[in-house]
């Protein structure tokens, strides 16, 4: 019986910790997505300088028009070797006049993927014409595959803009997120 005790209590430990971890990504989720949706009360000359605050902080730099409130990062090699795809990001950064009072801003972020590929001919097997020669020469034929490209909004960069430019507007949000999934 005490056996049974303990491992009934083990589980349900376990269930709770399953379950807390539930609700902190359906908060985190909540959060974000409001985010995405968020007026912000103020100029965007006053909320510019914490956006290139946080995208200095993340160690990116940026080009853009003075005065027009937008700006494209510069690609940044997000993954990759010699051998996996090679994988790089920018962002672009909009501040958003609203028609009914106040801003937003949105992020989009760029992906695109690229994989480069080579063939060496120690196998011994020449397939064509080509391959004939490079063989020939010892070389290697190489290349790259055709390039992906996806865009998507970055709504974790989002809200960390909210909750450095708005810190009573995200605890509001953060209260909403766990009066919503407790």
């Amino acid at each position: 019986m005490h056996r049974f005790t303990r491992t009934a209590g083990l589980c349900l430990a376990v269930a709770t910790l399953a379950l807390a971890g539930c609700s902190n990504t359906l908060r985190h989720n909540y959060m974000r997505d409001e985010a995405s949706h968020h007026v912000y009360r103020k100029e965007l000359v006053e909320i510019w300088p914490a956006v290139h605050a946080v995208l200095k902080e993340r160690g990116l730099s940026w080009r853009e028009n003075p005065g027009l409130f937008v700006l494209e990062t510069e690609w940044r090699e997000s993954g990759g070797g010699t051998l996996g795809p090679t994988t790089s990001s920018r962002f672009l950064v909009e501040g958003l006049r609203q028609a009914n009072g106040g801003v937003s801003l949105r992020v989009t972020r760029l992906d695109r993927t690229s994989q480069s590929i080579g063939v060496g001919y120690t196998d011994g097997l020449v397939r064509n014409s080509r391959d004939r020669a490079a063989a020939a020469n010892g070389s290697t034929a190489s290349g790259t595959l055709p390039t992906e490209n996806r865009s998507s909004r970055d709504l974790e960069l989002e809200l960390e803009l909210l909750q450095r430019i708005d810190p009573e507007g995200a605890a509001k949000l953060e209260a909403d997120a766990k009066a919503a999934h407790p």
